[in-house]
């Protein structure tokens, strides 16, 4: 059998999981030391036709064979999983990574019955191409090793960072659901450019292409975001006069507003109060 101390397992086959065990092998580790579980026979198929990774319908084949397993089900059926799995998660001592959203170490550790090392990861959807966000919390069982493990699995699609779980619920509005007000802000401006008579096509592109070309300089730009902005702000001119209408409409505080009503609303899924 494999080394099961360098064997990594994934409970569910759906677009995350198949996203990290691409960005595992893109990062070269090893096929044959990645497993992965689900009810849904194409899924696996898919893996293993794609990637040629260990597939199994068994979530316990999974378990037996790998200590660090990433939990990457649907949040309705994560208490089924956990409760079918008990008695293998305490005979092989796993390391839970858990991706489940609205799932916490706390429900996590009540439905094993037991305390365990978990970890809780929320990437978001831009990992699917290698250029993913992911927060990372953990309770007091996890080790150095653990931890450095799991940054290896979310930095081969794209970075991480940790942080305290108290603090994941603003994550989860602020950049968890951040590419979607991107998206958003793509469609605004799309629905602006039809003005212009330009092909949707091309009209697309070119704000795409407008919107990454300012990200990847606000990157690389030693100076603030609000410099930049300035910079391309000249008095009187146009980009100063769509400013004041966004200023108006307090376009910034309804941003600022809309996340924090998204962080409520993820601690209501969560079971937790706001304060």
């Amino acid at each position: 059998m494999k080394n099961k101390r360098t064997n990594i397992g994934f409970i569910g086959a759906g677009n995350m999981a198949s996203a990290l065990i691409s960005g595992l092998i893109g990062d070269g580790y090893n096929n044959s030391h990645i497993f992965a579980s689900s009810p849904e026979d194409d899924h696996l198929e898919r893996l293993n036709k794609e990637f040629l990774v260990n597939v199994t319908p068994k979530n316990k084949e999974v378990f037996d064979s790998c200590l660090t397993v990433v939990l990457a089900v649907k949040p309705n059926v994560i208490n089924s999983v956990l409760k079918e799995s008990k008695f293998s998660i305490d005979k092989n001592n796993n390391l839970l990574i858990s991706i489940v959203a609205g799932c916490t170490i706390d429900s996590i550790e009540a439905e094993v019955g037991k305390k365990i090392k978990i970890i809780r990861a929320m990437p978001n959807t831009p990992a699917s191409i290698g250029m993913g966000v992911s927060a990372l919390t953990n309770n007091h069982l996890v080790t150095l090793k653990d931890k450095t493990r799991a940054e290896n699995i979310f930095n081969s699609v794209g970075i991480s960072c940790w942080l305290k779980e108290a603090s994941f619920d603003l994550y989860t509005a602020l950049i968890g659901s951040g590419p979607a007000y991107v998206f958003y802000l793509i469609e605004a401006l799309q629905l602006s450019a039809e003005k212009l008579g330009l092909d949707k096509d091309l009209s697309k592109t070119l704000i795409i292409e407008m919107i990454t070309g300012s990200a990847v300089l606000a990157k690389e730009s030693k100076l603030s975001p609000s410099s930049l902005r300035k910079k391309v702000t000249s008095p009187g001119g146009v980009t100063e006069k769509a400013l004041q209408i966004l200023n108006e409409n307090k376009v910034d505080k309804s941003l600022i507003k809309a996340i924090l009503e998204g962080e409520n609303k993820s601690k209501a899924l969560g079971g937790i109060k706001s304060e």
